[in-house]
C-alpha cells in the first residue's frame, strides 16, 4: 500500500474536500453495510490510502483523513480547531501583566450546529450507546425537509456539512488574519501571513506528522483555491510555501 496526503489551502478547497471526505465516508459506511451492494465490498478499494488508524483519549479506535486543512481563523464555524474526537485541553499557562490601565474584552459568541450536524452527532451518540430497538427515543426529531432547507440556505461554513471526524492535527487556521473580518486578497499578505513568526515551521511540522507515519508514501495531494480559481492570489502563497518546504 502506498499512502496519500492531502493538503487543502483556502475556502473553495476546503468547501470542495468537505464533498469530496463526505463521499469517502458513505464508501466507508457502505463497504461495512451487510445490505448493500457487494461492489462496494470491494477488496481492492484499500481506504488505508487515504486514512490513518488512531486512538482517542478514552482509547477508542479512529479512522481520520491524512488531511492538512488550511484556512483563515475564525473559518471553521461550530467545529473546534482539534476536531470532533479529542477534547481541547485548557492552558494553565499564566499570562504575564504588563498594563494596569484598563481593559476592555470583545468576544462572539460560538457559532451553534445547524440542524443537520445536530442530527448527525444525535444518531452518533445513540448508536454508541446501543439502544434496544424500539425502546422511545428522547432525542430531538428533525424533519427531513427542514434539513435539506438548512443545507441548502443556511451554509455559511465547509464544516456546516461535513460528517467527517479529523484529527486534531488536521485543521490549522492562519494567525492574525480572521474571516469575514479582514482583507486577504492579494499575493503580499498571504506571503507575509506564512512567513509570521513561526507560523510557516508550525503548517510544515502538521504535514510532516502524517508524512512520516507512513511507510511508503504514494503522493502528497494538493487542493488550493486560488491555484483553481486564479493563477495569482492570497491563498497560492501558503500553497506554494508548503510545496517548497
Amino acid at each position: 500500500m502506498k499512502e496519500i496526503v492531502t493538503v487543502q489551502v483556502g475556502d473553495f478547497a476546503n468547501f470542495v474536500g468537505s464533498h469530496f471526505w463526505n463521499f469517502q465516508d458513505e464508501l466507508l459506511g457502505l463497504a461495512g453495510d451487510p445490505s448493500a451492494d457487494s461492489v462496494f465490498k470491494n477488496q481492492d478499494l484499500n481506504m488505508d490510502v487515504l486514512y490513518r488508524t488512531g486512538e482517542t483519549q478514552q482509547g477508542i479506535p479512529s479512522y481520520t483523513p491524512r488531511l492538512v486543512s488550511i484556512n483563515l481563523r475564525g473559518s471553521l464555524g461550530s467545529m473546534n480547531s482539534h476536531g470532533t474526537l479529542y477534547t481541547e485541553v485548557a492552558s494553565t499557562s499564566q499570562d504575564v501583566v504588563t498594563w494596569t490601565g484598563r481593559v476592555s474584552t470583545q468576544a462572539s459568541e460560538p457559532f451553534k450546529r445547524n440542524l443537520f450536524l445536530q442530527r448527525l452527532y444525535e444518531e452518533e451518540e445513540n448508536s454508541n450507546i446501543n439502544e434496544i430497538p424500539g425502546s422511545n427515543d428522547s432525542r430531538t426529531e428533525y424533519e427531513d425537509k427542514d434539513i435539506i432547507e438548512c443545507l441548502e440556505n443556511d451554509v455559511q461554513f465547509w464544516t456546516d456539512y461535513s460528517k467527517v471526524h479529523y484529527h486534531p492535527r488536521s485543521l490549522y487556521e492562519l494567525d492574525r488574519v480572521w474571516a469575514n473580518v479582514e482583507e486577504f486578497n492579494n499575493y503580499g499578505i498571504g506571503r507575509d501571513s506564512f512567513a509570521w513568526a513561526a507560523q510557516g515551521e508550525e503548517i510544515s511540522d502538521r504535514l510532516r506528522f502524517f508524512v512520516e507515519e507512513c511507510d511508503h508514501i504514494q503522493v502528497t495531494t494538493f487542493h488550493f483555491s486560488n491555484l483553481v480559481v486564479e493563477s495569482v492570489g492570497y491563498f497560492s502563497c501558503i500553497a506554494l510555501a508548503v510545496v517548497v518546504r
